[in-house]
């Protein structure tokens, strides 16, 4: 036997005339609980011509319309709802009357009864409404299936469905050159992705194909397809604004020069650079051969890297044709250029940062492990732990000779080591901060801040239950309304299914790295 049953009726149900309602019944066998979720009402003589896989369970009547046929129980799961208006129609008192349970009259005198009435609406629109319990969420439930059901719940005009036809066809014939342009990118992606241009260009195809396949799905816009479509209309609109505004500013200086006149700048820079670390910077007296071979190694990598600079400008002023090509296509696509170039402009910064960096490391992991020579120990990588040892006579002063090099060479190569570091976070942070500025753009929550400034119903996600104004000892009733999401969830909801998030700064590990001249990698 039921001693529990919940009773959940949309708020609007007494606008409405006499007739049967149609949901689902569900029995809670671990609560000893039965919910009736009633989702919406049919008029006399349309239960045949209605097409709905929901069960009638039920009928409604108000007081003014009461006939014998809608006192007739259908199902073996029946209950008749009787609505009384107490002169605003917006606080109607309803009532229970012949409630059949598994063909068993239910007594309300000895059944714990709950009705709810719930905005219907706002849970057939909600989109960022979850659940927050393991099990027995029943708001959650009802959602669920008012949702699933909801191309049976409303009744669509022509223009409704003459609309999302055109939508359809709209979005496939965009569809079919995206899914091709995808594939090829996916085959080129060994290459693609030593070029953040290329990568973009991939991952802005995957968010297209994804926004034209849920948009075909749901048969219209969402708020995560809806703010993307509307943040790629803003990105392409700031990109051609920044292209005029730089061919303004440019006027007829080729794209090529103007790069190579920037680069000449940085090379001369490093070169003024090396030269100071040659000699004795701030007054540091450094080893003079070892400093004389790795200034002029560094000096010569240089003048290659900007050799080659100069022979590829033919190849240079194609290469700008084509990049401003993409550049039309958005601001993101200008800052993926932007990338490129800062990586081709310092990449023989980077060389030598390598070159540093490994050498730091090994002299740093020598006096390391010749250090625990004079303590008797040595590190045994087998069990990965420190190990006694006993060392021979030839062994310590070899080892104390090779301590005494490497720790009188250190200064020097750790003066090379700190400035192209510096250099080379100063170039990791600002390609970090394109990342990030890309990211945002790409989610510029602009249709999402509309609708949660309308406070529109897909932004909610919190239930709020509270006892109806006109509430009778028996059964007891609730009303249920829908909370809007607060902003920070509701931007955080609303990102692309494609787009991951960037990863957060670790910076121990960026601090680890440099202390024991590791590469670091871009943010």
């Amino acid at each position: 036997m039921t001693n529990n049953l919940l009773v959940f009726i949309p708020q609007g149900l007494h606008t409405k005339q006499s007739g049967f309602v149609f949901g689902k019944v569900i029995h809670d066998t671990h609560n000893n609980m039965k919910r009736m979720y009633i989702i919406g009402l049919r008029k006399v003589g349309s239960l045949e011509s209605t097409k709905c896989t929901l069960d009638t369970i039920g009928c409604y009547t108000n007081s003014s319309n009461v006939t014998k046929e809608f006192l007739d129980r259908k199902h073996s799961d029946w209950i008749h709802i009787t609505g009384r208006s107490s002169g605003n129609k917006a606080r109607t008192e309803y009532h229970l009357t012949n409630i059949i349970l598994n063909n068993v009259s239910v007594d309300l005198s000895t059944t714990r009864t709950i009705i709810v009435l719930y905005d219907q609406q706002a849970l057939q629109e909600t989109e960022l409404f979850k659940s927050k319990a393991v099990s027995g969420d029943h708001f959650y439930e009802l959602a669920k299936l008012i949702q699933s059901k909801k191309d049976e719940l409303k009744v669509k005009t022509r223009f409704t469905r003459v609309k999302e036809t055109l939508l359809t066809y709209h979005m496939l014939f965009y569809l079919y050159p995206v899914l091709l342009l995808s594939k090829v990118t996916e085959k080129l992606l060994l290459v693609l992705k030593y070029s953040s241009l290329g990568l973009h260009v991939h991952d802005w195809l995957e968010n297209i194909k994804w926004m034209l396949v849920t948009v075909i799905r749901n048969k219209g816009f969402t708020l995560k397809t809806g703010n993307y479509a509307w943040a790629m209309i803003i990105d392409v609109a700031l990109g051609i604004f920044v292209l005029r505004l730089l061919q303004y500013r440019i006027e007829d200086t080729l794209s090529s020069q103007l790069l190579l006149n920037n680069a000449e700048k940085v090379v001369e820079t490093l070169k003024d650079l090396i030269n100071w670390l040659m000699g004795v910077p701030a007054g540091l007296k450094l080893n003079h051969a070892l400093n004389n071979t790795m200034g002029k190694f560094f000096m010569y990598h240089i003048q290659l890297w900007w050799t080659f600079l100069i022979f590829s400008k033919p190849l240079m002023d194609l290469a700008f044709k084509i990049l401003l090509l993409f550049g039309k296509l958005g601001v993101t696509f200008q800052l993926s250029i932007a990338a490129d170039l800062l990586s081709l402009v310092s990449f023989h910064t980077y060389c030598i940062y390598v070159y540093a960096a490994r050498l730091y490391n090994i002299q740093l992991r020598g006096i390391t492990a010749l250090f625990r020579l004079f303590l008797g120990k040595k590190k045994n990588p087998l069990r990965e732990r420190v190990d006694s040892c006993q060392y021979q006579t030839d062994q310590l002063f070899v080892g104390t000779l090779s301590f005494t090099i490497l720790v009188f060479l250190m200064p020097t190569t750790w003066v090379y080591y700190t400035v192209f570091t510096l250099l080379r976070l100063i170039s990791i942070g600002f390609g970090g901060l394109l990342t990030r500025l890309k990211f945002y753009l790409q989610v510029m929550p602009v249709y999402t801040l509309w609708q949660w400034l309308l406070r529109s119903y897909s932004i909610c996600n919190t239930v709020d239950v509270r006892l109806h104004p006109i509430c009778p000892e028996k059964p007891t009733t609730l009303s249920m309304t829908l909370v809007i999401a607060p902003w920070s969830h509701t931007w955080k909801k609303c990102v692309p299914d494609t787009i991951t998030c960037h990863p957060s700064i670790e910076w121990r590990t960026i601090l680890n790295n440099i202390m024991w001249g590791q590469l670091l990698y871009p943010l």
